[in-house]
């Protein structure tokens, strides 16, 4: 899609033009809020009424290109899916949305070039991805009157009252979700390989964190090493790991460098250890790709989005889910994180438009993001405050596993036993 450096409403903008207007039943997310047209007529009539008002612009910088483009691409199709299904019900208010959607290359100098023109212009939002580095690149440049930015990398860990939101569900809940998992399987030494990039660090902070919970006191990290994301062979690490004997193995890293570390697997004859990663990593296509080097046992903390619909017991997050699984399918793709953590901060930052009309300021935004109240999602229930900017909790991640084509559930919320 285009760029645009300019305000966010100008008469002047023509309307985006997105591919296949998708027009799946879907609950659109909208806190407080908006209610979803009721007849083809009066969405036709909204829709076509809206043609002769300005376009609302959201801005969004992702990495389409670089380490980060397994997440970006897909996110930048998610929010051309979602405004196409927000404009086919009459847009905000009667204006469609134009979605700006701009290539960080997964560079932070990048991201920032792009971001402060917008900055400047007076946006009140940006849409900020895809992974940690070019996120908090961009983080820095908010101020206490804005813009309010919401991160796509869940790996963010927002500052109370700050302008900064989150995407997905926090690394501390997915160390908490894998511990719990793995504990209730008896494997109990455990090991770990970061990358050295800021995906690894927290991966390995938050592990470290989560074992100092008096419930995981029976388990101890026997060894830990870490790599270059741009490593090419990570074998001399995995060798230290394999000799500690550990009964289970983390692999914190998102992307290409995940498939290092599985092919030195491979190769040391370590597939039968049950690994677990980050969930960035589930997306259908990393997997077809790494498919040949994949570990006997490999699991993600994913949220409910990967469970099969019958199997999400709230209604308001099963709507979602199906909605969301709907919309990605007949785009061609395979609904997943990488869809997702666009999907819902896009949703929820509409709802905040919806409700208080398209000049709002980015405090008013801030203001309204900090009191969502069990509004659901596809990654589950949203509950925020000014100290809580993700909105989810460890109840939201279900242990997954991939099959080969599809992703099984493996426990219970929380990574509890699906039987207990």
């Amino acid at each position: 899609m285009r760029s645009s450096n300019r305000p966010l409403i100008s008469g002047r903008l023509k309307r985006i033009q997105v591919g296949a207007i998708f027009t799946v039943g879907a609950l659109i997310l909208a806190a407080c809020g908006s209610g979803s047209v009721s007849s083809s007529t009066a969405t036709t009539a909204a829709a076509g009424s809206a043609k002769s008002l300005s376009p609302y612009v959201i801005h969004a910088i992702v990495s389409r290109t670089g380490a980060g483009s397994v997440l970006g691409s897909r996110e930048a199709q998610a929010l051309q899916i979602l405004a196409a299904q927000v404009n086919a019900k009459g847009g905000i208010d009667g204006h469609q949305i134009e979605m700006s959607i701009q290539d960080n290359q997964t560079t932070p100098a990048t991201a920032v070039s792009l971001a402060t023109p917008l900055i400047s212009s007076g946006v009140p939002f940006i849409i900020n991805g895809s992974i940690v580095a070019p996120d908090q690149a961009v983080d820095a440049l908010a101020g206490q009157n804005g813009p309010f930015i919401y991160d796509l990398s869940p790996i963010e860990n927002p500052s109370p009252g700050s302008m900064i939101f989150a995407a997905g569900i926090s690394l501390k809940f997915d160390a908490e979700a894998y511990l719990t998992f793995l504990k209730s399987k008896g494997l109990t030494r455990i090991a770990e390989i970061t990358s050295t990039d800021g995906t690894g660090v927290d991966g390995y902070k938050q592990l470290v964190a989560a074992l100092k919970i008096p419930r995981f006191s029976s388990m101890h990290l026997v060894a830990h090493q870490t790599f270059d994301p741009t490593a090419v062979n990570v074998t001399s690490q995995l060798s230290v790991i394999k000799a500690a004997n550990p009964q289970a193995l983390v692999i914190w890293t998102t992307g290409t460098p995940l498939g290092t570390v599985l092919n030195g697997m491979s190769s040391l004859g370590m597939e039968s250890t049950p690994t677990i990663t980050d969930n960035g990593n589930a997306s259908h296509a990393l997997l077809t790709h790494f498919a040949s080097v994949l570990p006997k046992e490999l699991y993600f903390p994913t949220p409910p989005l990967y469970l099969p619909p019958a199997d999400i017991t709230n209604p308001a997050v099963k709507a979602q889910v199906v909605a969301f699984d709907s919309a990605v399918t007949a785009a061609g793709g395979h609904p997943g994180n990488p869809w997702a953590l666009a999907w819902d901060p896009a949703n929820l930052l509409i709802g905040a438009i919806k409700k208080l009309g398209i000049t709002a300021t980015a405090k008013q935004i801030q203001k309204y993001m900090e009191h969502l109240s069990n509004v659901p999602g596809v990654f589950g229930l949203y509950n925020t405050s000014s100290i809580h900017h993700h909105g989810l909790t460890v109840s939201d991640i279900y242990m997954t596993t991939w099959n080969g084509s599809s992703f099984v559930q493996a426990s219970g919320a929380g990574g509890t036993s699906v039987t207990g």
